[in-house]
């Protein structure tokens, strides 16, 4: 074998390791971002919800929403409104690194089912109407054109209701 076959050789050799250890690292470099993303965005969602937690009136404010834009007051819209908006917002951004697979797809599909179900309550329907400009059209396409569940979100008023007794089928002797 003469010298420079040998140099070639292992300079293939070389890139072959290079190409190798690039895969291994943007793949580990994938699950960073896709994790850091997921993070990210269960920390807004916690932030969200802690809101609505901690001040009793603002999560109460936002059900009586859900249920019914038109029966709030200037000064209830006014607030829901800005909740409504930073909720879609970061369901809009979910959609986004959908579309951008960063997202594993059992992941979407449970906080699709959520975004779906509420996006079908009444409340949110009349408020969308005067809202949906304010989103990116691809987002707009997504709700509006998605099934409305049969089981929705329900809010705590509908679960506090009692729950009617169903009998079990007795067997015949």
């Amino acid at each position: 074998m003469t010298l420079e076959l040998l140099i070639n050789l292992l300079t293939s050799i070389g890139v072959i390791i290079s190409v190798i250890f690039l895969a291994i690292e943007i793949k580990k470099n994938t699950q960073a971002v896709r994790s850091n993303f997921y993070d990210s965005f269960a920390n807004s969602n916690r932030e969200f919800l802690n809101q609505l937690i901690m001040d009793r009136d603002l999560g109460k404010l936002f059900e009586k929403g859900t249920k019914s834009w038109s029966k709030l007051n200037e000064e209830d819209k006014r607030t829901s409104n800005f909740l409504y908006i930073q909720m879609f917002r970061i369901w809009e951004n979910l959609y986004y690194q959908n579309k951008m697979k960063v997202l594993e797809p059992w992941l979407w599909v449970s906080n699709k089912n959520t975004i779906i179900s509420y996006f079908y309550l009444e409340g949110i329907q009349e408020w969308w109407q005067i809202r949906r400009q304010s989103f990116s059209k691809e987002f707009v396409q997504f709700l509006e054109t998605s099934n409305k569940p049969e089981n929705g979100i329900k809010v705590i008023e509908d679960l506090l209701k009692p729950k009617l007794k169903v009998e079990k089928p007795t067997k015949k002797v």
